[in-house]
């Protein structure tokens, strides 16, 4: 949506109405158009804003979703998701690939484009598709999260007629069967990450077997220490693939420069997709953990994009004149949800009667009026209410009722028995008073008011809450240990069926996602049952089913879904704007006729 300029004037002068006229006329037709048409001039980046560092940019070894906004640019998949239609394209991939559906199991089959390839000149094959894959479920690489996806594979058969053409092989139909082997594989030149082919020496099953010799094996083990460390994550002499930019700088703490590849092999298919569109010089992706300074920033054009946590604060940017005249705002629909994590492995928070009590503590419906400004929609599960089969519309949300909360409490055998104010209970012996601890990224004002609120809320009960931010790097690794009581969590989902296991099962406690340790021998085998079931109408009764489970055992308080809160400069057209994250490509920004964009050649202006 564009924003046009207030035709108010304070201007007081008493002087000829067609002086004046012809003044206030000239003000307005200059503010709104920004600086197009004026002597400035743009150097030919794009600079958007991170709220913190990223934890690095090897896709197979990081589950960080800055992270994503930048490697996206850098690694392929055979498949992408084009940001406005959610419709799946082909990237490296020649074509959609060929599944075929066996009595158990599917076989897809890629073609990798005749053109891709790599830094050195040398073609992107099946065997980088191969290394790429087995990186992904390798003995100690860091990347729990990928092997929920990809350990339905068992092989993968290269055509002997053809390096770029192979099949890969499920044991299992399975839900998400395009996006696990065309878009969470993300392929990687093995001539760069494994010259001395160690992976080539197992297979994908044995790389996932857990009792196999290659957890013992040294070799393994160094390759993993090399693919989690820095020289794989942040060093430029690395960190380039198949796509049209490369790391050129990394300065921690303050910005990740990407710099668009001289001669790319992908040029010829810029009319393609989004994913071939690489206009900007450079993508700059600049660190400012503090929104009030970001905020700033943009308005005086040292950002070109922000993403408006708070709420009111992208309310207010309406109020800025500088912020109107250079900016738009762009709020397409956004995949994700909002949720509290309670640690069910926790002394206190094991009880179910507890985590229901603290649901009916969080009053939502405030937070989404005096935190969200009304811009959120509750939701109840996991599944958003857009997923008409899947969604559970029986289940109602936990209504504020400290009474309801007081009640469970007393029934899980809580009570104040030493009159200072604070719950207590006898826990293994052990008298242990109702105080736990709230814990979110820093920088991010949106959950420290969230916070604030469970605060004032659990003390009406007689509970202590404790607030806590760290850095986004420490606070990853302290979900991942289960150190975190409470937590706020928010999970940004793709265009596919929806797939709980990484979130949701027991075998996703430890180095996946599932940071609220949840689940049991039902629920785990619901989640599989979910994830094989081909048919839609029966896939959709599963789902709620489950959502009914997540709903009584509340292992999270689901808080709401939003739109995106985009700021955009006015310079650019070409957005790709929709629902898939991060709500935009940047790489596809075009600069509007009329502004003028720095020549990096010749170091002149000139008029794009």
């Amino acid at each position: 949506m564009y924003y046009l300029c207030n035709p108010k004037s304070s201007f007081m002068f008493k002087t000829s109405k067609i002086i004046f006229v012809a003044f206030i006329s000239m003000l307005l037709f200059n503010g709104c158009k920004g600086n197009k048409g004026s002597n400035k001039v743009y150097k030919d980046v794009v600079v958007l804003h991170s709220l913190s560092d990223s934890k690095g940019l090897n896709p197979h070894a990081t589950s960080d979703a800055e992270a994503r906004k930048q490697y996206d640019n850098i690694y392929q998949g055979m498949i992408g998701y084009d940001c406005a239609s959610m419709n799946p394209v082909p990237v490296l991939a020649k074509e959609m690939p060929i599944v075929t559906m066996l009595a158990k199991g599917m076989e897809i089959t890629y073609e990798i484009k005749p053109e891709a390839s790599w830094e050195n000149g040398s073609p992107v094959t099946a065997d980088d598709y191969i290394f790429s894959l087995k990186s992904g479920v390798c003995p100690k690489v860091t990347n729990e999260h990928e092997k929920q996806d990809l350990e339905i594979i068992t092989d993968v058969k290269i055509d002997p007629a053809n390096p770029k053409k192979f099949t890969v092989v499920l044991k299992e139909q399975y839900i998400k069967y395009l996006d696990a082997t065309g878009n969470t594989v993300r392929v990687m030149p093995e001539y760069k990450f494994d010259p001395e082919k160690v992976l080539r020496k197992y297979t994908i099953a044995q790389l996932l077997d857990s009792k196999s010799a290659a957890n013992s094996d040294p070799k393994i083990t160094a390759f993993a220490d090399f693919y989690n460390g820095e020289k794989a994550n942040r060093d430029p002499n690395y960190v380039n693939g198949s796509g049209p930019y490369k790391l050129e700088k990394w300065e921690t703490g303050q910005r990740i420069i990407l710099v668009k590849k001289d001669n790319w092999w992908g040029e010829k298919y810029k009319t393609t997709n989004q994913f071939f569109e690489a206009n900007p010089k450079r993508l700059q992706f600049e660190t400012i953990n503090d929104f009030n300074t970001a905020i700033t920033a943009l308005q005086d054009e040292k950002l070109d994009e922000i993403y408006v946590t708070p709420a009111k604060d992208f309310i207010e940017l309406d109020n800025s004149p500088k912020f109107k005249a250079n900016f738009i705002k762009s709020e397409p629909n956004m995949l994700v949800y909002a949720y509290l994590g309670l640690n069910t492995r926790d002394k206190i928070l094991s009880d179910i009667k507890v985590r229901q009590a603290l649901a009916h503590l969080v009053n939502v419906d405030q937070i989404i009026e005096k935190v969200q400004y009304g811009k959120a929609e509750r939701v109840v599960g996991p599944i958003l209410p857009a997923k008409k089969n899947d969604y559970n519309a029986d289940l109602k949300p936990y209504d504020f009722s400290v009474e309801k909360s007081k009640a469970l409490l007393a029934e899980a055998g809580w009570k104040d028995s030493d009159g200072d104010g604070i719950l207590d209970k006898v826990i293994d012996g052990k008298k242990t008073d109702f105080k736990i601890k709230y814990s979110f990224n820093q920088g991010n004002p949106t959950r420290e008011t969230i916070g604030l609120l469970c605060q004032q809320m659990f003390k009406q009960v007689g509970i202590e809450l404790t607030i806590g931010s760290m850095d986004w790097s420490l606070y990853q690794d302290e979900l991942k240990k289960g150190n975190s009581q409470m937590f706020y969590g928010s999970w940004i989902q793709d265009p596919t069926p929806d797939d709980q296991k990484q979130i949701f099962h027991s075998n996703s406690r430890n180095g996946g996602s599932n940071y609220a340790g949840w689940g049991n021998s039902v629920s785990d085998a619901l989640i599989d049952q979910i994830r094989t079931e081909m048919d839609e109408t029966k896939r959709g009764l599963l789902n709620k089913q489950l959502q009914k489970m997540l709903y009584d055992e509340v292992p999270n308080i689901f808080l709401y879904t939003q739109n995106f809160r985009n700021c955009i400069h006015k310079r650019f057209e070409n957005l790709h704007e929709g629902p898939v994250y991060p709500g935009f490509w940047a790489a596809g920004f075009k600069v509007k006729d009329g502004y003028k964009v720095e020549d990096d050649k010749t170091a002149t202006a000139k008029t794009k």
